[in-house]
């Protein structure tokens, strides 16, 4: 909201510094973003008359004689297609600085001595969106009625001498979106009387409410009046009401439309005009849209109308979207002489959707959406009539036509004076809070330490106890509360043994290379079971903002497959990341909370070098990455086992289902095909991960750190074993067998060789392990070595029967 400091005037008395009183606004909760001053920075620009105007033959050019005021007229060049005779324009006097800091010298033109120039409003600082349309793209011409001289400072005419505050305001503080409403907080900020004037109203033409009917459903229009003004002059407003329109960011059109523009920045309550040739039905509706219904807006927008817009219709067609913009077919035109005029209290949350659903918010529907002042409604309807009487010549018919009238009780809030100093740490008095409620205009009453106050209608803002500390705090003055430390217990920070857990497991993951990721808790109903064993009951919002945001999350995979999806598709194919975070169900009559870990890798297992080969990921390389991590956090590996598993989304032959000892902690695996063919960007890449239940997995994990220790003072003794086996041999079970023979001194098992092929039989296939034994205390002899070999061979070719090649 643009508020102006000259308008300010005309409701309390200020003598401030506008620079130290925009400070003292944003202190008390109001922020003013920017205090303008349109003439800072420009010089000698003054008023000028047009004496005489001659083309100058082969150009656009014109030669004209200006009076500034001075002995001698200016001999002007100016090009402007609009330069006449007999105009009163803004004239730059040679010497003059104009907008963008140019500077205005003597010079010639086509010959032709030119000693200033005759200025169009952007060459002065105006912004393109509040210059009248008829002077967009020529010189600015004051009106006839206008009283201006030659000679005189533009600056005051125009209203540029004024100071502009840009209010920022929140939402909960849409009274300051009118000049009264920002004058009141101004008087508490200052402590100054406000002056509101009252409308005193007398028709002045025969009463028009017999014939007209109007049928307003008060749920989508609480309060609904109009009136009707006959034997208008369409014309141009007056520069006074210009100069304001054009300093609150509204650029002026005529004097009937300017007259709803001013009235809803005076008071903050929308209205419209209505040429009431469009009405010739005598009856106006109220309704929803129906189905197949359009409008093209004043704007000349073109809308397809939806069943929950508030419209505006005269029984037969649509003339308004109701709270947002008027139709075409109603607008004022330059022959209208019959004006029906609005004023209107509408349902805030559908003109919201209204005015976002096609993209059309305006003046008006952000003061609906955000609150408008109840009480004002009659009072706005009425000033306006008054105005298009003195500024359009109309006549005034007699009687409003009263659809809707719905009366909202005052808000009574009842608290005490001790409540209030408790809660903002002050002693401050009992005369002391009545006062701050008489600055801001709120009838107080005070019982020893009982407080009530009547919240006036304007304030909706204003409802419960903690509002009423909110204003006196803020009027005493936040700066003048002494800082005090809060009385509390004393408490330590630090984690709960839950989340040192967690971290620690991110920490390992981290250190293995992957990044994190952050997804949206809610998905799509699909995407919320997908990769999970046992789906449960599904947890639904009940008012999503969309579909694909409809429901509380089962599994963080789908998450990091819609991020390589993003990362993909701009071309980022080598990826290790992962997600902590929490899923959800509804099991057992209740709703559930579960923290899980999932990663997700493709690529290559290295970024493309010439020192190595491009080795890409696969289901193997995943599985070492989680068995480190098992070991980092102190669960033995061996008591982990994969079982084959089918899961949704998943590849049906490379996933598994990840056990400790018969308890189910997750899965690991290959993305399925029908994910990943499905998504052009993810077609023919091949996807692994895995998903941790971390609510099963962290009451197993130790909670013993990890401590390095000094290499061995004595060599390994490495020896490989090829064994030749049936082909549903596990890799596990030879491992067992060997672990279980090699002795103390066995302490690593790595494979190094797997072959099937025609050197072999078909249902049989070899592994080479490599065995490393170590005594860190002595060297290790052959004997014990060969002796720990013998009886491996041995079991192998018992239990297994194994060949040793």
């Amino acid at each position: 909201m643009l508020v102006s400091y000259n308008w300010l005037q005309d409701f309390l008395k200020l003598d401030e510094d506008p620079t130290v009183l925009s400070e003292k606004i944003t202190r008390t909760g109001v922020e003013v973003a920017e205090v303008r001053h349109p003439q800072a920075g420009l010089k000698k620009i003054v008023i000028g008359h047009i004496i005489d105007c001659e083309p100058i033959e082969g150009t656009h050019l014109n030669l004209t004689k200006v009076d500034v005021g001075e002995d001698e007229p200016h001999q002007i060049v100016c090009g402007a297609p609009n330069v006449a005779a007999g105009e009163d324009v803004i004239v730059a006097l040679p010497g003059a600085r104009i907008a963008d800091n140019v500077k205005i010298k003597k010079g010639k033109l086509r010959g032709y001595e030119s000693n200033g120039m005759i200025c169009g409003l952007q060459e002065i600082g105006f912004a393109d969106s509040v210059v009248p349309e008829k002077y967009a793209n020529g010189i600015y011409v004051f009106p006839q009625d206008a009283d201006v001289k030659p000679g005189e400072d533009a600056f005051e005419a125009l209203g540029m001498d004024d100071y502009i505050f840009d209010f920022d305001i929140t939402p909960n503080r849409a009274d300051t979106l009118s000049m009264e409403g920002s004058a009141y907080e101004v008087g508490a900020i200052v402590d100054e009387p406000v002056k509101i004037e009252d409308v005193t109203l007398k028709a002045d033409g025969p009463n028009w409410t017999d014939n007209f009917t109007a049928e307003v459903d008060p749920k989508l229009a609480p309060k609904f009046f109009l009136r009707k003004i006959t034997g208008v002059k369409v014309a141009d407003s007056p520069l006074w009401m210009q100069r304001r329109l054009w300093n609150a960011g509204i650029r002026p059109i005529n004097n009937v439309v300017d007259v709803t523009n001013y009235v809803m920045l005076l008071t903050g309550q929308p209205l419209h005009t209505y040429d009431a040739r469009s009405f010739a039905t005598e009856k106006l509706v109220v309704r929803k849209a129906q189905k197949g219904e359009s409008l093209t807006l004043l704007n000349d927008k073109a809308v397809d109308l939806d069943p929950n817009d508030i419209v505006i219709t005269n029984g037969q067609e649509v003339v308004m979207m109701a709270g947002v913009m008027g139709g075409l077919n109603s607008e004022i035109k330059a022959d209208t002489t019959e004006v029906i005029l609005e004023a209107a209290i509408f349902d805030p949350t559908l003109i919201r959707k209204s005015a976002l659903r096609h993209a059309n918010r305006t003046e008006a529907s952000s003061r609906y959406e955000k609150g408008v002042n109840w009480d004002a409604t009659k009072r706005a309807l009425n000033m306006a009539a008054l105005l298009l009487r003195n500024d359009a010549a109309g006549s005034i018919n007699e009687g409003i036509v009263t659809a809707t009238d719905t009366e909202r009780k005052q808000d009574i809030v009842h608290t005490t004076i001790s409540y209030l100093n408790k809660t903002l740490g002050t002693q401050i008095s009992a005369a002391e809070v009545q006062h701050i409620f008489e600055r801001l205009n709120f009838p107080v009453e005070i019982a020893g330490d009982d407080l009530t106050v009547a919240v006036p209608a304007r304030r909706w803002d204003v409802a419960i106890p903690a509002d009423l500390v909110e204003e006196v705090g803020r009027i005493y003055g936040y700066d003048r509360i002494e800082s005090t430390q809060p009385v509390l217990p004393e408490t330590h920070g630090g984690y709960s043994p839950e989340e040192e857990k967690i971290r620690r497991v991110k920490k390992v993951v981290q250190g293995q290379g992957l990044v994190e990721a952050i997804s949206y808790s809610l998905t799509s109903p699909e995407k919320a079971v997908s990769f999970v064993k046992q789906p449960k009951e599904l947890v639904k919002v009940q008012m999503p903002l969309n579909s694909s945001r409809s429901t509380l999350r089962q599994n963080l995979m789908t998450g990091l497959v819609d991020a390589a999806i993003y990362n993909m598709a701009r071309k980022q194919n080598q990826l290790q990341m992962f997600e902590q975070g929490r899923v959800y169900d509804f099991e057992n009559s209740t709703y559930n909370e579960h923290e899980h870990l999932a990663t997700l890798y493709t690529g290559n297992v290295y970024f493309e070098n010439w020192q190595h080969d491009n080795d890409p990921i696969d289901f193997y390389y995943v599985k070492g990455q989680l068995t480190n991590l098992f070991l980092a956090i102190g669960i033995n590996p061996t008591k982990v086992t994969y079982q084959a598993e089918t899961i949704a989304q998943m590849h049906p032959t490379r996933t598994a289902g990840i056990y400790y000892e018969g308890q189910y902690l997750g899965m690991i695996g290959m993305i399925g095909h029908e994910t990943t063919r499905s998504n052009k960007v993810l077609k023919g890449k091949e996807i692994y991960g895995y998903e941790l239940d971390l609510d099963v997995l962290l009451p197993l994990a130790n909670n013993s750190k990890l401590v390095a220790k000094t290499a061995p003072k004595f060599p390994p003794v490495e020896r490989d074993l090829s064994v030749l086996v049936e082909q549903d041999v596990t890799s596990e079970q030879i491992e067992e067998v060997i672990k279980k023979n090699g002795g103390q001194y066995l302490i690593n098992l790595p494979v190094v060789d797997v072959y099937q092929g025609s050197q072999i039989d078909k249902k049989k296939k070899s592994l080479t392990y490599r065995l490393i034994f170590l005594n860190e205390n002595d060297t290790l002899t052959d004997d014990i070595v060969n002796e720990a070999m013998t009886e491996i061979k041995e079991d192998l070719q018992t239990s297994l029967q194994a060949e040793i090649r």
